[in-house]
């Protein structure tokens, strides 16, 4: 058993995990980590062929969402009392429930639907600009990277803008559950917060199912199988509360590491604004060398062998997507963004097999959209001060930028 290098739990690693995964990449596609008792796969090829095989890697772990962790009676108290207890579904289910699920929410996430929301994505990027432009400074992160993705998931739920703070600290709450490190109090308090987004999610569908609207949780809410079967209060909570992580917080993560890489990468914004084109490809490298969900579990259901390493039933498994994408055999020269790469689009920050993200057509949208705007409205990006003024998200599945200080100069027409 080969022992992990990597120190997921160090906040350093976490911060900034590119380098030790070109470290662990020269020994070897897995390893058995100590720490988090559990073992971590980084070779793309591996990642790929365990996410496609639901039968033996199943995504019911115990870790995530309905979980099976310290406090697990008070926390299900809580729900019980407060809430609903978390279901099993689309990212912790497996099939067949899991393509009952899938195949209801892809009724709400259409290619259709999104091709029509363009002119309405620029409206919002347009509108957030607005506020910004003529200062010529922003905290990039909170004014427009989480501001632009909020808006259209609240928009999309059903939530008043008015009510952004309080959404944004549902959102929060979520992917912070997910935290192994977190302390007891920590968890209670996070699972209160969820049960407010819970009640608030409920109440939401019992309007839509009396007065339907042409948003997505409405059509979440009417959505039915072909035998007449829809979803309940609690698969609709625990699929909502899915999409919120898919289509807010890994978007806007995802946002703010594209500017950094654009204010790092000298020369970088310049070509971009010369030739547009290259705008969605440099989306999907931001996607792949900064994936802002670096991994998730799967649990070993039956005696197995990957990448080499013999698996028994009940290993716990982390598809590292983060490393896969800087799988040089891959990827060449990983940690260089190459906005012509052409293989850029095959990167795992979406995931890959049955669990293939279903909002990932509504992110790519909303950060080529708003890069496209960036680019066309502002110019010059720079650091307001320096590394100072960025911060690193330090979760155990989570990456990206949380704080962005930085200065612009109006692009304005000649």
């Amino acid at each position: 058993m080969v022992q992990s290098k990597l120190r997921l739990y160090d906040e350093a690693v976490q911060r900034s995990p590119f380098a030790a995964y070109a470290e662990a990449h020269g020994d070897g596609p897995i390893f058995w980590d100590e720490e988090s008792q559990a073992y971590i796969v980084l070779g793309y090829d591996e990642i790929r062929a365990a996410a496609a095989d639901p039968q033996t890697f199943s995504s019911i772990t115990g870790r995530l969402l309905v979980k099976q962790a310290p406090w697990q009676d008070e926390v299900d108290a809580i729900f019980a009392e407060h809430g609903v207890l978390p279901t099993n579904t689309l990212v912790v289910a497996d099939p067949p429930l899991h393509s009952f699920h899938r195949g209801l929410v892809d009724k709400a996430f259409t290619p259709s639907r999104v091709r029509k929301m363009e002119e309405y994505l620029r409206d919002v990027v347009n509108e957030l600009v607005d506020e910004v432009i003529d200062r010529g400074e922003v905290e990039f992160c909170q004014e427009l990277a989480v501001k632009i993705p909020t808006y259209i998931i609240a928009d999309q739920l059903g939530i008043a803008r008015s009510e952004y703070a309080t959404f944004r600290r549902w959102s929060e709450s979520v992917i912070r559950e997910s935290d192994p490190a977190n302390s007891r109090e920590r968890q209670l308090e996070i699972t209160r917060t969820i049960c407010d987004l819970q009640r608030y999610i409920i109440d939401r569908a019992n309007e839509y199912r009396k007065s339907p609207s042409d948003n997505m949780l409405s059509d979440l809410v009417r959505a039915r199988d072909a035998d007449g079967r829809a979803l309940n209060d609690r698969e609709l909570a625990s699929m909502v509360l899915q999409i919120l992580v898919a289509g807010n917080d890994t978007t806007t993560s995802a946002m703010s590491s594209g500017m950094y890489r654009l204010i790092k990468s000298p020369g970088l914004e310049d070509r971009l604004r010369a030739d547009p084109a290259l705008i969605g490809n440099f989306v999907e490298e931001i996607l792949r060398h900064d994936a802002p969900i670096q991994g998730l579990w799967r649990r070993v259901t039956r005696d197995t062998v990957l990448g080499g390493t013999a698996l028994r039933e009940g290993d716990i498994v982390v598809l590292r997507f983060g490393a896969g994408n800087h799988d040089p055999d891959q990827f060449p020269d990983p940690g260089q963004i190459d906005p012509a790469r052409r293989n850029a689009r095959n990167h795992l920050a979406f995931g890959t097999g049955p669990h293939f993200c279903v909002g990932n057509q509504l992110a790519r949208a909303e950060l080529r959209n708003s890069f496209a705007i960036f680019l066309d409205r502002m110019r010059n990006f720079r650091l307001a001060r320096g590394e100072d003024g960025v911060e690193f998200v330090t979760t155990y599945i989570a990456f990206g930028v949380q704080r962005l200080e930085m200065c612009f100069d109006r692009n304005d027409p000649a």
